[in-house]
């Protein structure tokens, strides 16, 4: 009986660990799409904002749960597309008709992070600034690493508009 139990349990811990490795690759699928790269750019430019602006822990979280919901909703909405393509091969009104509603759903919760950053950020501006400076001056290296792995997110979902290889 305490064998059964123990099989189980190393049966049920294997299923999780599988079920965490494939919604890790559907997060990585999604990492494929260049409106994904251009969100997380976005991610990487808040997160460094509201470490340089030394936000409180509300804050933080506000920000937080907005930036989640638009990966999420852009998770979701790459899987609704990849559903829809194998449903509908070729152009269809009523398919692209759900791929737009899906984009929609995304762009609505991007509009929103975007207005709730304004608000976190805007009365904390000069302190986002004078964090800046301060980085710039302890480490100029880590500065323009962080810069440039955020703008070479933007521009890969800005300029190359095709999906990156899997």
């Amino acid at each position: 009986m305490a064998g059964d139990r123990v099989g189980k349990q190393r049966s049920s811990l294997g299923r999780f660990a599988r079920s965490f490795a494939k919604a890790v690759g559907g997060i990585a699928l999604m990492l494929r799409e260049p409106n994904a790269r251009i969100h997380v750019a976005a991610l990487l430019t808040v997160a460094a904002f509201a470490f340089l602006g030394d936000l409180p822990p509300a804050d933080w979280s506000v920000l937080v749960l907005t930036v989640g919901l638009v990966l999420a909703l852009e998770t979701l909405n790459t899987a609704l597309e990849g559903y829809v393509d194998l449903a509908a091969p070729g152009r269809n009104d009523m398919a692209a008709r759900a791929k737009d509603a899906g984009a929609g759903a995304v762009l609505i919760a991007a509009v929103a992070s975007v207005v709730v950053a304004a608000l976190v950020f805007i009365p904390r501006f000069d302190a986002v600034l004078a964090g800046l400076g301060a980085a710039w001056l302890e480490n100029r290296a880590v500065v323009l690493a962080y810069a440039a792995v955020t703008l070479g997110l933007l521009l890969s979902g800005i300029l190359y508009r095709d999906k990156w290889p899997s």
